[in-house]
């Protein structure tokens, strides 16, 4: 049976994708959520690998990267049928997403990272604004308190081979983003198959589950 494979974020857990199961669920379609180790770019491209290799066994995938897992998904995600992408990066052919990282996020979600002297990074309060602004409050405070901290860094050199390159794509836009710039995932989508804007802030699987579930469930109707 197809499945529909979905990676958070920075900072966030599979846990944020309860809602958007849900409603894949009652639609029928099978869905699961991994958890990345957020412990470096290498072992996160690995969990994205490995997750893959198990499900595809059983049947096509669809790859969900959001936000930071765009660039584990790039990396390995070359086995899934079919990706989409959300408010996620989506690197061209040469591209460093370090050097990119200034123009790509919003300036108050880089003011609203702490960086410790081990490389360790974690979230401050400010950040839930950034990530949060047309969740409801209460899923908000929950989400907040769920944060998790993270050692991955955007890699500084280019991925030369993409997934998107070879394996169909669309691309969700989150026009009230303020934490990765709009302008930049249009640039995005631009390079995808199909996409869709949502009128929702960073996490749709908070501020929009039943718009962002229904997409997903027309991209799993494409599987194989």
């Amino acid at each position: 049976m197809p499945l529909v494979l979905l990676v958070h974020g920075a900072h966030h857990g599979s846990h944020c994708w309860e809602e958007v199961t849900q409603q894949l669920t009652a639609a029928g379609v099978r869905s699961r959520a991994i958890d990345l180790p957020l412990t470096s770019f290498t072992d996160d491209t690995e969990a994205v690998r490995a997750a893959v290799r198990e499900a595809a066994g059983r049947g096509p995938v669809l790859l969900v990267a959001h936000s930071y897992a765009g660039l584990p998904v790039s990396a390995g995600g070359h086995t899934a049928a079919r990706l989409v992408y959300v408010a996620a990066r989506m690197p061209l052919p040469g591209e460093s997403p370090a050097q990119l990282t200034p123009t790509w996020n919003d300036p108050a979600f880089h003011r609203s990272v702490r960086t410790a002297p081990d490389g360790t990074r974690t979230l401050l309060p400010s950040a839930r604004e950034a990530l949060y602004s047309t969740t409801p409050p209460r899923t908000a405070e929950r989400a907040a308190g769920l944060w998790r901290p993270m050692r991955s860094r955007v890699p500084d050199t280019p991925l030369d081979d993409p997934a998107w390159l070879t394996v169909p794509s669309a691309y969700v836009v989150c026009a009230a983003d303020r934490t990765v710039r709009p302008e930049a995932q249009r640039a995005c989508a631009a390079r995808a198959a199909a996409h869709v804007e949502l009128d929702c802030d960073h996490s749709p699987f908070y501020s929009a589950p039943g718009p962002l579930a229904r997409f997903l469930a027309t991209q799993a109707a494409l599987l194989p």
